[in-house]
């Protein structure tokens, strides 16, 4: 070998892709006799990425306290009906890192799901306050939410034209003047629930949305509906949801009525799991406790059902892939490890009495 090589060999060195590689820290693996790197930090890596490794605690070991008995906010109950899950870590003012959006700063040249839901609820509700649909197109286009080009415009009507099926569908069943009432509710043991319903159309709650019409929806209506029975039980207070259909252009409606039990019981429930789900996770995530309900309603295999809600295909992601479900469940958790915790008791607690309560538009 020549002097050449032998300084060539000794200056050059083989460095590994990563700066906590173990070879960087011992004597002697990339440079005689010494180690590459003194740097503390990257000892500190390759230690812990070569130690050993234990499996993720849990996020809780346990239920938190029990809080103070203390009234309860309608707009609260309603809140955490939304995602009870995510109602957990929002009673502890704990966010998610997915829960932060960044600012997009590019001009759309595609529109997602959750975009042209956005579009279409907006266009949705500047018809519901007298827009036309020529009007809120134009209006959402001057927004640039939108691609560009013939592309967006096309979007643009298709979203106005099924927004504007929807916004004819609830203004049919609202009166023009709808008003707002306030409840105090008395739930025993010196508990209340305190709020506003509205608007309200003479007898009847009217919820209009550009999703596809789905359990949560209906619960959102519901929880209103039950606390104007039990503020006055004499009137006939029903409520109508009206949303996309799973297939098809026609707006899906549905009905709810007075339960089969007493308002102020089924309020009483309600609240129940509001506390539970507000000292740890409980396994209710919404769109598979629903599917878990109905199948037992109808006479159906609750596990095959909830299972298709609950876990993920290739191609569509379903609820074991939301953040608040993979911090409390984890990662690709099996529906069993949910059924063993209760969901089955807590899908009938919840659901239930509201689908008995269906009745026709």
């Amino acid at each position: 070998m020549t002097t050449t090589e032998k300084i060539r060999d000794r200056l050059v060195v083989k460095h590994p892709l990563q700066p906590f590689d173990i070879r960087n820290v011992v004597p002697g693996k990339l440079i005689p006799d010494q180690p590459f790197t003194f740097d503390p930090t990257v000892l500190r890596a390759a230690k812990a990425s070569t130690g050993e490794r234990k499996d993720q605690p849990p996020f809780i070991s346990g239920p938190l306290p029990q809080a103070p008995a203390d009234d309860v906010v309608l707009e609260d109950l309603v809140a955490f009906y939304k995602d009870p899950v995510k109602g957990f870590f929002r009673a502890l003012d704990y966010t998610l890192p997915w829960d932060v959006d960044g600012v997009e700063d590019a001009m759309p040249v595609d529109i997602s799901a959750l975009d042209e839901w956005t579009v279409g609820d907006r266009m949705l509700h500047d018809m519901l306050r007298g827009m036309t649909p020529k009007e809120a197109r134009e209006a959402e286009w001057c927004r640039g939410t939108l691609p560009p080009g013939q592309l967006g415009w096309r979007k643009a009507t298709e979203i106005a034209e099924q927004a504007a099926l929807l916004a004819t569908a609830a203004l049919g069943r609202r009166s023009p003047q709808p008003q707002a009432y306030d409840v105090d509710i008395d739930l025993g043991d010196g508990r209340r629930l305190t709020g506003t319903v509205s608007p309200v159309f003479d007898d009847r709650l009217v919820s209009v949305t550009y999703s596809k019409l789905d359990g949560k929806h209906l619960l959102e209506s519901w929880i209103p509906l039950l606390a104007m029975i039990a503020r006055d039980p004499v009137i006939d207070w029903h409520a109508v949801c009206i949303g996309r259909a799973k297939k098809g252009t026609t707006p899906r409606e549905e009905g709810l009525g007075r339960p089969d039990v007493d308002a102020v019981e089924v309020l009483r429930e309600l609240v129940a799991v509001y506390d539970a789900g507000r000292r740890e996770p409980i396994p209710l995530p919404i769109k598979t406790s629903y599917a878990w309900a109905v199948a037992r309603h109808t006479g159906d295999v609750p596990e095959q059902a909830a299972r298709y809600r609950w876990k993920s295909s290739e191609r569509y992601p379903a609820e074991d892939q939301a953040p608040a479900h993979v911090r409390a469940w984890g990662h690709g958790a099996h529906l069993s490890k949910l059924v063993d915790a209760g969901l089955d008791r807590y899908s009938e607690r919840v659901w239930l009495p509201m689908l008995r309560a269906e009745r026709p538009v």
